[in-house]
């Protein structure tokens, strides 16, 4: 008779096998969400010191993330546990982690390993309420992924006259487009010249417009690599905005700038998009973790599988919010499901091919490598992610001690990398 653990206690047993455990992380019986468990002081300290946006923590945190799963996401998204946003929190944020894009005003580079990938992620996401992947700002962020690097856009601080526009990369601020952009924007069909730089158009918002409430516009598509630059219509971009007025329908600006791209133009302006629309990714996969400080309630598990299930669906769910199918015309994809295809690294590298000892250790730590496995490098990081000790393994080398003598007792990881670029991670304990 085999015995079925539950999927949470299995995943302890598989850091125990040879990866470090730092956080107990759970999966939804469908497969289409996970928890993440922080202590109550670490939990509180995320959300007060918005520590997505201290780097060492953060690539700590997805360190720990990828000894539970393997490099199979483009997009990781973290939620909090939350009714309602955190007033010291914007409501989502973005961090870009590699990029192999050209013609979107990005340079390209690759900084995966500082996060656990070997390669695939592009960006990590933070949403600061647990509804907030279902009514945005997810589609939003995620566009953060392509744009706005490009246009030089402008906007103002409010309502009112003698205003004095500002920069406002990377959002869309005073352009036009074929429907309201998720970086903001306006609805290119319905500016109005009424003379005198004047300009009505519908209502928008220069930094967004109501969440998952709108679709990607063609501009943003474009630079996301569903369709060619070709298939974008003229719009406008304004600046120096000097007034600003609203009602119920309708915003009226005044602009001393009007600059009108047309594909012509913005191809000189950005060059060529490669990959072009024809070969681009457009099929993505994401990883959806609730960061909580207490294990999620049935109704909580509940709603935060509902909004995966959603977002990634390739159909429309009839609500008024787009998932990201519906948001690329149906052109792209966003799949949210099958974690458990997805779990583990390879389990056999600490068992069969490295050894790792004594642990826990006093003093010094011993690697020894079997079977003539291809390794990079050594590192050793505290639990805050700060890298103590780097060691480059020459050819040869096949026993390598670790000196640990002016480390404080406590528990640490030992990184290992692969001549291939995977990273594996073992817990090393000092007592």
């Amino acid at each position: 008779m085999k015995l079925k653990l539950p999927l949470l206690f299995s995943l302890f047993l598989l850091a125990q096998n040879g990866k470090s455990q730092t956080h107990p992380i759970e999966i939804h019986p469908n497969n289409r969400v996970a928890s993440l468990q922080m202590t109550p002081t670490e939990y509180n300290n995320w959300k007060v010191n918005d520590q997505f946006n201290n780097t060492a923590i953060r690539q700590a945190l997805f360190q720990d993330i990828y000894v539970k799963f393997q490099d199979h996401f483009d997009f990781i998204f973290l939620i909090l546990n939350e009714d309602t946003r955190p007033s010291n929190l914007p409501s989502g944020q973005l961090m870009k982690v590699s990029n192999n894009i050209s013609g979107i005003g990005m340079s390209n580079f690759n900084d995966c390993s500082s996060y656990g990938s070997a390669g695939k992620l592009k960006a990590v996401l933070h949403l600061a309420r647990r509804d907030y992947l279902r009514a945005g700002p997810s589609l939003h962020e995620l566009m953060h992924n392509w744009g706005n690097f490009v246009l030089q856009t402008e906007s103002v601080p409010g309502y009112g006259t003698g205003l004095t526009s500002f920069a406002y990369l990377p959002h869309w601020g005073f352009t036009g487009g074929s429907t309201k952009g998720q970086l903001g924007g306006f609805q290119q069909s319905t500016l109005v010249n009424n003379g005198g730089g004047s300009y009505t158009v519908g209502t928008f918002g220069p930094n967004a417009n109501g969440g998952n409430s709108v679709p990607y516009s063609q501009f943003e598509l474009y630079l996301m690599g569903m369709i060619p630059l070709s298939g974008v219509s003229n719009f406008d971009v304004f600046k120096g905005i000097t007034a600003l007025s609203t009602n119920s329908t309708t915003d009226t600006f005044t602009a001393t700038t009007r600059i009108t791209y047309t594909p012509a133009s913005l191809q000189t302006l950005m060059g060529t998009r490669s990959p072009s629309s024809a070969t681009s990714q457009k099929n993505f996969k994401l990883l959806v973790i609730c960061l909580t400080d207490t294990p999620l309630t049935t109704s909580q598990w509940s709603l935060l599988d509902d909004y995966s299930e959603k977002f990634g669906r390739t159909a429309s769910d009839g609500s008024s919010s787009y998932n990201f199918w519906e948001a690329t015309n149906g052109l792209g994809t966003m799949e949210t499901g099958n974690l458990q295809n997805s779990l583990g690294v390879d389990e056999n590298l600490f068992t069969e091919d490295i050894l790792v000892y004594p642990i826990p250790s006093k003093n010094y730590v011993t690697v020894e490598i079997k079977n003539n496995i291809a390794i990079a490098e050594l590192s050793v990081y505290n639990l805050l992610g700060q890298k103590l000790e780097n060691i480059t393994v020459r050819q040869n080398d096949n026993k390598i001690e670790i000196n640990m003598n002016d480390c404080p007792k406590g528990i640490y990881h030992l990184s290992v990398k692969k001549d291939d670029g995977q990273l594996f991670t073992k817990k090393i304990i000092l007592e």
